[in-house]
């Protein structure tokens, strides 16, 4: 974790701080060496989520096992979830949190991204959330999840 400066001081002003410090410990979500960094964007994520099976630009010949992603059945956040709100899936009940970045899949762009760019100035976060046709368009990286 670093040190907070003032905006204009000089990029060498700012102290990292190891895990074995305070503020190292603390920057992590999960108070341990093996948590999870920066959680305010730095690179979209793609993550399996999509609308209709529509593989788009994604380099699939064929779909996985449905019970590895998220399937929204519509457009609409409020009935993607066969015809309700997906709760759940950190989409609908946390839209527009901390302002950070929205907009929903389509039948052009089916596949959902999380987190943001690290050129996004704003609209980032770990609330965040858009869509891509596939293809590797943007800086990506993945994220790990286990679902108990």
């Amino acid at each position: 974790g670093g040190d907070s400066v003032a905006e204009e001081a000089s990029a060498t002003t700012c102290t990292t701080n190891t895990y074995e410090t305070g503020k190292g410990q603390a920057a992590s979500t999960t108070g341990t060496i093996y948590g999870v960094y920066d959680m305010s964007g730095g690179a979209f994520e793609y993550v399996m989520g999509n609308y209709n099976n529509t593989a788009s630009s994604s380099g699939f010949a064929s779909f996985p096992d449905n019970k590895y992603y998220d399937l929204y059945t519509t457009e609409d956040i409020t009935t993607a979830c066969n015809g309700g709100v997906c709760y759940g899936h950190s989409l609908s009940e946390t839209a527009k949190w901390y302002q950070d970045y929205q907009t929903f899949i389509s039948n052009l762009y089916p596949w959902i991204l999380r987190g943001g760019g690290w050129d996004y100035v704003s609209d980032v976060g770990v609330f965040s959330f858009s869509r891509t046709a596939g293809g590797g368009l943007y800086h990506g990286a993945s994220r790990a999840v286990m679902i108990s």
